[in-house]
């Protein structure tokens, strides 16, 4: 029979064992937990880089918007480097583009349930353009614009390109910033013409790292420039310029590319009610290209434009990781991808398991 001092002195050393049982977890529990995290961040870098070094299936799916979805990768079939990304895949992105994928779509191709992704893609550096002044001549308008550059808030030293485009016409200037950041440019239009003006400005800091913006304002009128989309929406892929017209009555005139180095007339390969679409030529100049569509509004006799990049960069593309969809075990990777021989950073942020 157990007496009572052995049954106390068992119970004793069994909570000896188990007091030492949970200061040992209290120890490991911090490692154990930095083994899973460092395990998820290595299996998200991963994935990470498996959507930028594959081309998914099939592999033109950029291009080729009929057929089905099987895989999500944005590398270019045949890539001469790694995380050279395919420009039509990249731009099916944009959520501005009529052939835009959607992410349900993206998110069942790719595979991984458990993670939910964002896809974050912009040029390395920044652009701002501020209309500083007009001088009114006999025959033109002079604008003078200041130009800044800079990157993650710092700037940064360019060589810019400028084409200021109305109608049919095009003005064009160069001109570069300062290590401050800090430039200005002057571009002059026909009085003869009046109604939305575009200046474009494409700006490179070094071989293959372009950036661009697009600044709209008021030639030779009193009403404001157009919205964009107020006339057409445009979305480039496969090297086709589609315009899906806002009234049948408005349609785009002249359709022109622009490029660091080259601008170029587009040549009209539909017309129909409601759509007309442009053949993009394959161009060798490295970097964005921006397109152009120009007319007359038939009410008030004024010029509009619509534009859009091609690549449609920038972009935002995924699950937002705020608010209901917060994640607190979401990683991040930033890459330097190529697209169209430019080099442009992209975010990629995945949810952990």
């Amino acid at each position: 029979m157990v007496s009572l001092d052995t049954l106390l002195a068992c119970s004793v050393m069994i909570c000896l064992v188990l007091t030492s049982m949970v200061g040992v977890f209290t120890a490991v529990q911090p490692f154990i937990e930095y083994q899973t995290s460092s395990y998820d961040m290595r299996m998200s870098r991963r994935l990470a880089e498996y959507l930028l070094l594959e081309t998914g299936s099939p592999t033109d799916w950029g291009a080729e918007t009929n057929g089905t979805l099987i895989s999500f990768g944005l590398a270019k079939e045949n890539a001469a480097t790694p995380f050279e990304l395919d420009i039509d895949k990249v731009t099916r992105l944009n959520e501005g583009n009529v052939y835009n994928l959607s992410f349900l779509e993206a998110f069942n191709a790719f595979g991984a349930k458990d993670r939910p992704f964002r896809i974050i893609i912009k040029p390395i550096f920044d652009i701002t353009v501020t209309l500083v002044s007009q001088t009114e001549n006999s025959t033109d308008i002079v604008y003078r614009f200041n130009v800044s550059t800079e990157r993650s808030n710092s700037p940064v030293a360019a060589e810019f390109q400028c084409y200021a485009v109305i109608g049919d016409y095009v003005a064009s200037n160069s001109s570069a910033t300062s290590n401050s950041g800090k430039g200005s440019i002057e571009v002059a239009l026909p009085t003869s013409m009046n109604g939305t003006a575009l200046l474009l400005v494409l700006a490179e800091i070094e071989s293959e790292i372009f950036s661009y913006t697009v600044y709209s304002f008021s030639h030779n009128s009193e009403n404001s420039p157009n919205q964009a989309g107020s006339y057409a929406t445009l979305s480039p892929l496969n090297y086709t310029l589609r315009a899906d017209l806002a009234s049948a009555s408005n349609r785009i005139l002249y359709a022109k590319v622009f490029t660091y180095n080259y601008w170029f007339n587009l040549s009209q390969s539909e017309n129909v009610s409601m759509t007309q679409c442009f053949t993009i030529p394959e161009m060798l100049d490295a970097g964005p290209m921006i397109l152009v569509g120009t007319g007359l509004d038939t009410n008030s006799s004024e010029y509009f434009a619509e534009w859009v990049s091609y690549p449609q960069i920038p972009l935002d593309f995924g699950l937002d990781f705020t608010g209901r969809y917060h994640l607190a075990d979401a990683f991040s990777s930033r890459f330097l991808v190529t697209i169209n021989s430019a080099v442009y950073e992209c975010k990629l942020i995945l949810g952990g398991t």
